[in-house]
């Protein structure tokens, strides 16, 4: 697991002291790695205790620990395991990745899905528009009709026939790009429940929205010939967790309601 991916996953342990330190170690990996615990104190302008206690929220055991992963990611920028292993820490990824999402609490984001008269769903790429349209297919042998677009459509159009009884969801890798972020900002003026679905929690688009879900991705240095490569089968995992979830949650209400 990549340092960023442990940020990730404690993110919710984190406070602004916390997060302060981590933005300054994100934008400065390459220095970070060979500061010592004074020299990166210093710079973030914290005391020693703060550094150890963030390295202790990521689960490492404290300083030394957090720059070994740092050291590593300057070496190797993507996870990288022995070449007779590959598959086994492809298919191990995949499960921690279900169960992941199969732990996670969605009730609040299908709560706006359930009562809203139409749920809009914006792919902001080609692999998530194809998520999206997943979704679409998904809830569509269930019975229930959502609407899904990406950039190359009107989205002012849609802006316009949008109302505060819609939901809409917004598929983006890192929730960091121009379009999601205008979008995102659009619909909170109009009051427009929004669902976020990215891969780190740490984004502005997720700050954006009313509810947030994510899921994980993972790179891995190939064998042979060392290239890197971005592995998003979990998008894929989490569109059909994220559905059968749903008719779970969907058939409890149903029956609350009888």
């Amino acid at each position: 697991m990549t340092i960023d991916e442990l940020v990730n996953k404690y993110y919710e342990n984190l406070n602004d002291s916390d997060l302060y330190i981590w933005n300054y170690i994100s934008k400065n990996k390459s220095k970070t790695c060979n500061y010592t615990i004074e020299e990166l104190a210093k710079c973030c302008n914290v005391s020693k205790t703060s550094i150890i206690r963030f390295a202790k929220k990521l689960s490492l055991s404290g300083f030394s620990e957090l720059k070994v992963y740092l050291k590593l990611e300057k070496d190797k920028p993507a996870f990288e395991t022995k070449e007779e292993d590959y598959l086994n820490q492809l298919c191990l990824n995949y499960s921690e990745s279900a169960q992941s999402l199969r732990n996670a609490n969605m009730d609040s984001a299908f709560e706006y899905i359930y009562n809203a008269k139409r749920v809009f769903i914006f792919g902001s790429g080609s692999i998530q528009l194809n998520a999206a349209k997943e979704i679409y297919r998904l809830f569509f042998n269930g019975g229930e009709y959502f609407h899904y677009f990406d950039s190359k459509y009107d989205i002012e159009d849609v802006m316009y026939n949008l109302t505060e009884s819609d939901v809409m969801m917004i598929i983006s890798l890192n929730g960091e790009s121009d379009t999601v972020i205008d979008l995102a900002k659009k619909l909170k003026l109009k009051n427009i429940p929004t669902i976020s679905v990215t891969q780190f929690k740490n984004n502005t688009l997720a700050t954006l929205s009313t509810e947030s879900l994510y899921f994980s991705s993972h790179s891995y240095r190939l064998p042979g010939n060392g290239r890197t490569v971005g592995l998003l089968s979990s998008l894929f995992i989490f569109t059909e967790i994220f559905y059968i979830k749903y008719q779970i949650y969907k058939n409890k209400k149903m029956e609350s309601e009888k």
